[in-house]
C-alpha cells in the first residue's frame, strides 16, 4: 500500500478515532484538500508535509496515532476502525471516494477560543462548508 494512503489513514484514526464513518471521511477530505489546493507555504507540497504541518496527532502523536503507526490496537473495535481509516484514505487517494468540502475543522470550544484571538486564526477569511457531530467544517470563501 503507498505511503501516502497509510500516512492518511494514520492521520485520520490519530485524529478521529472513535467517530463515525462520515467524520472520518470529513477530516480526511481536508488534507486532500490541502494537498490539493495550491497554498503549499500555507498547506505542505505533498501529504507528508500536509499531515506534518496541520494536524494535531501526527505533530504531537496521541495514543491513537502511536496505535496507528505501530499496528498495535487495544481493542478489536480499534483495529476496526483503523481498517475504516485505511478503506477512507485509499479511495481519497485513488479518487473513488470524492473529498467532501473544507480544509479546517474545528470544534465550537475551539472556535470560540480562536475568535478571541484574530491572529490565530481569521474566520473572516472562511466559510462554514459541513459540519459532524464534533466539528464544525470550513473553506475559504469562494474557494480562494
Amino acid at each position: 500500500m503507498p505511503n501516502d494512503v497509510v500516512d492518511l489513514a494514520n492521520m485520520i484514526y490519530g485524529e478521529v478515532a472513535n467517530q463515525d464513518y462520515n467524520t472520518m471521511l470529513k477530516v480526511g477530505s481536508t488534507a486532500i484538500n490541502r494537498l490539493n489546493s495550491n497554498r503549499p507555504r500555507e498547506f505542505g507540497s505533498n501529504m507528508q508535509e500536509v499531515l506534518q504541518k496541520g494536524y494535531y496527532a501526527v505533530s504531537n502523536p496521541n495514543e491513537p496515532y502511536q496505535e496507528a503507526i505501530s499496528g498495535k490496537f487495544k481493542s478489536k473495535e480499534g483495529e476496526n476502525k483503523y481498517k475504516q481509516a485505511l478503506a477512507i484514505a485509499s479511495g481519497l487517494k485513488k479518487g473513488t471516494i470524492t473529498p467532501t468540502k473544507g480544509v479546517f475543522y474545528f470544534t465550537p470550544k475551539e472556535i470560540q477560543k480562536l475568535k478571541k484571538n484574530k491572529k490565530a486564526f481569521n474566520f473572516d477569511l472562511v466559510e462554514q462548508v459541513g459540519e459532524t457531530p464534533i466539528y464544525k467544517i470550513y473553506d475559504y470563501k469562494g474557494g480562494e
